[in-house]
C-alpha cells in the first residue's frame, strides 16, 4: 500500500512545495476605483480617482538565519524549468531577507517523528513542515504545532478552495499550502464504453444526469459472463472495498467521521451515511455489479488495479495521480466525477494523502519565516503545472483533463488510520451481505473510542 500511496504523495507534494492556487479572476485588489459622477455631476465637481492604500512590506532581517524546509521528495532543481525559477526566487529572499532557505530531504514518515523529538529537546527540527492530515491533527492535540491564523491573510483568493475548511483543526488555522492538486472521481473503460452501447459519462454530466441510478445503470449493463462459462469475467466497477465506501458516503454529502459541537463523532447515525452503506451493500449482494474484495487486506487494492488495467471492468475510483501509472493499459481511459448520491449538491474529491504544511510549535521568528515562505511560492503557476500534472494521466481527451482540473476544488481529506478500527464495515457489508445497521452498531463505539485517542485528546493548556 505503501508504495502507491508513496506516489501520490510524490506527484501530490512536488506541485504543493512550489506553485499554488492563482487568484479568481482578477479581484485581487489590483483595480483602481474610479467614482464616476452621477449624471447631475460635471467633470470639475467628480470626485477624484484614488489608487488603493499601498501595503506596506514589513521590514525583516533575518541575521543569516536558516529557514529550514523538510521533506520527503527531492528539493528544487536547476535543471527542470520550474526548479531553475523556483530557485531563483529563493536566491533574491536570501539577498533581500538576510536569510539562508535550507531544504533536507528525509524519508517519508520521518518528519512527525522529527518534529516529535525535536519538542523533547526544546529545539526545532525544522520551519517549515509537510504532513498528511491523518498525521497532522493528532501531533496538533498534543500542542506540536502553532496556529498560523496571524501569519496569512487566508482571505486572499491566490489560496486554495477548501484550504480555510481543512487546514483548521479546533477553530484555528494550522495547516497552509500553496496547491492541492489531489482528488478523487471514476477512471472509465472509454474502449469497453464505447463497445458495449454504454452512455458518455460526460454527457450525463452535461445533463445533470450523472447520477447512482445513472452510474448502477452503466454498472448492470458492463457486468457480463463474456466467454459463457456461466462466471462473470467483465464487471461493472472495481475497487478495494474501503476506499469504495467512503467515496460513495461523500458522494451522498455525508463522512465517517463529522465535527458535532466542537468535537469529532462517529456519525453512526447520518441519515445520508445510512442511506449511502445501503446503495454500496447493494452494488456487491443484490446486483453484483463490483468485483470481490477476496482478501479483505490491500491486495484487493493491486488486483482491481489489474483488472481495470487489464480491460475487465468498466470503471474503478481512483486518485488523479493514478491515471499515469497504467502504461500497461491498451484501451483507452476517461475520468469523470464520482456521481452525485441524491442528497448531494456538488461533487466529491475525497482523498486519502491530504498533504499541507505546518510550523512546528518551538519555532522561532515563525511569522517572518512564514512570511518569507509566502513569498518564494510560484503563486503564478498553479493553473499550468496542474494542467501538466493532468496531461500526464493518460487520459483519452480534453473533457477528461477538464474534469480532473475540475474535480480538484472538491478534494477534502479522509482521516483513515484509527487504529483501522473502519476496517470491518465495508468487508463485512460488502463480503458478508450484513446490514449496514448491524454494522455501525456492532463498530458504533470501537470507532468513537478510537477517534477521541486519535482526534479528540488535546494538550493542555499552557500556563
Amino acid at each position: 500500500m505503501r508504495k502507491m500511496k508513496l506516489l501520490a504523495v510524490i506527484l501530490l507534494a512536488v506541485t504543493l512545495v512550489f506553485v499554488s492556487a492563482c487568484s479568481k479572476g482578477s479581484g485581487n485588489g489590483n483595480e483602481t476605483p474610479t467614482n464616476k459622477p452621477t449624471n447631475d455631476a460635471t467633470p470639475e465637481t467628480a470626485a477624484p480617482t484614488e489608487a488603493p492604500p499601498a501595503v506596506e512590506e514589513p521590514v525583516i532581517d533575518m541575521n543569516g538565519e536558516t529557514l529550514k524546509i523538510i521533506h520527503w521528495i527531492d528539493g528544487p532543481s536547476e535543471e527542470t524549468p520550474e526548479g531553475a525559477a523556483t530557485l531563483e526566487k529563493w536566491r533574491a529572499a536570501e539577498e533581500k531577507y538576510n536569510v539562508k532557505i535550507v531544504w533536507e530531504k528525509v524519508p517519508w514518515g520521518e518528519n512527525i517523528k522529527m518534529v516529535t523529538n525535536a519538542a523533547l529537546s526544546g529545539e526545532s527540527a525544522a520551519d517549515i513542515v509537510p504532513l498528511d492530515y491523518y498525521f497532522a491533527v493528532p501531533a496538533i492535540n498534543q500542542g506540536l504545532f502553532m496556529p498560523v491564523d496571524d501569519f496569512f491573510d487566508f482571505d486572499d483568493p491566490k489560496w486554495p478552495e477548501g484550504l480555510k475548511q481543512h487546514g483548521s483543526v479546533n477553530g484555528k488555522m494550522y495547516g497552509f499550502t500553496s496547491n492541492i492538486n489531489n482528488a478523487s472521481g471514476i477512471y472509465y473503460n472509454k474502449t469497453l464504453f464505447e463497445r458495449e452501447g454504454l452512455p458518455d459519462p460526460h454527457e450525463l454530466i452535461a445533463q445533470d444526469k450523472w447520477t447512482w441510478d445513472a452510474f448502477l445503470d452503466i454498472a448492470k449493463k458492463a457486468t457480463k459472463d463474456t466467454n459463457g462459462d456461466g462466471v462473470t469475467d467483465q464487471w461493472g466497477m472495481t475497487n478495494i472495498a474501503g476506499n469504495l465506501s467512503r467515496i460513495i458516503i461523500h458522494s451522498n454529502d455525508s463522512a465517517f467521521i463529522q465535527q458535532k459541537d466542537g468535537k469529532h463523532v462517529f456519525n453512526y447515525d447520518d441519515p445520508n451515511l445510512l442511506e449511502a452503506l445501503r446503495f454500496y451493500s447493494d452494488l456487491f449482494n443484490v446486483h453484483k455489479v463490483v468485483a470481490p474484495n477476496k482478501n479483505e487486506n490491500f491486495e484487493d487494492y493491486n488486483d482491481s488495479q489489474t483488472m481495470f488495467n487489464s480491460g475487465k471492468a468498466a470503471m474503478v475510483t481512483g486518485e488523479v495521480w493514478e491515471g499515469a501509472t497504467r502504461t500497461t493499459m491498451t484501451d483507452e481511459q476517461g475520468f469523470v466525477y464520482f456521481p452525485k448520491g441524491p442528497k448531494a449538491t456538488k461533487w466529491q474529491g475525497s482523498i486519502e494523502n491530504y498533504v499541507q504544511f505546518y510550523i512546528p510549535a518551538i519555532v522561532k521568528r515563525a511569522k517572518e519565516k512564514a512570511y518569507i515562505w509566502e513569498q518564494i511560492q510560484m503563486w503564478d503557476r498553479v493553473e499550468p503545472i496542474n494542467r501538466e500534472e493532468a496531461e500526464k494521466q493518460l487520459l483519452a481527451d480534453e473533457s477528461d483533463i477538464e474534469v480532473m482540473l475540475d474535480s480538484l476544488k472538491y478534494a477534502q481529506p479522509i482521516f483513515l488510520p484509527l487504529g483501522g478500527a473502519l476496517g470491518d464495515i465495508s468487508y463485512s457489508i460488502a463480503n458478508r451481505g450484513e446490514s449496514p445497521e448491524t454494522v455501525l452498531e456492532r463498530n458504533k463505539q470501537i470507532a468513537q473510542d478510537a477517534i477521541d485517542k486519535e482526534l479528540n485528546t488535546q494538550a493542555p493548556a499552557a500556563q
